[in-house]
């Protein structure tokens, strides 16, 4: 994982990640609401519900997260590259009351084929501060990673 300030001043965040499944199935979870809601979000205490995806570029997306607490984090953004099974580039806004609400910030996704599986890199960029990609590096850390834990059992169906 790498931490930059960029020329602009804003700061970007990158992590890699190898999963044993193909890019195909990878790709698509980033995509389909019925997988998101499987494992999107850091922790199995904080979940997601209420996704709605319109995966073409332009289309856009939304989704709650829902905390122990009972805080609610809404997060919408528009899809700006699909390049099926290769790339992913999105818009990620959160809305009121979340900290850096309205603040629109860039992901990147490339899903690169390796010996038995794909090797994901992750590039969020755009940050304001360096403490809001700090939350966004453990957020996407343990997102990524219960992504893997759970790749088994939801990604085994067709894509």
């Amino acid at each position: 994982m790498t931490v930059s300030i960029e020329n602009d001043g804003t700061v970007s965040l990158k992590i890699t990640r190898d999963f044993q499944h193909p890019p195909e199935k990878i790709f698509e979870a980033w995509l389909k609401p019925e997988l998101l809601i499987q494992w999107m979000g850091p922790t199995n205490d904080v979940y997601v519900s209420n996704v709605e995806t319109n995966p073409y570029e332009g289309g856009t997306y939304h989704m709650q997260f829902n905390e122990p607490n009972n805080q609610i984090n809404k997060l919408n953004g528009v899809y700006k590259i699909i390049t099926r099974y290769s790339r992913l580039v999105f818009t990620w806004v959160w809305e009121k009351p979340t900290e850096g609400a309205g603040e629109e910030t860039l992901v990147s996704l490339d899903f690169i084929a390796i010996n038995n599986g794909t090797r994901l890199t992750l590039l969020h960029q755009n940050f304001s501060t360096q403490e809001l990609a700090d939350r966004h590096h453990w957020g996407w850390d343990e997102t990524l990673l219960k992504l893997e834990r759970k790749a088994l059992k939801i990604l085994k169906t067709g894509v």
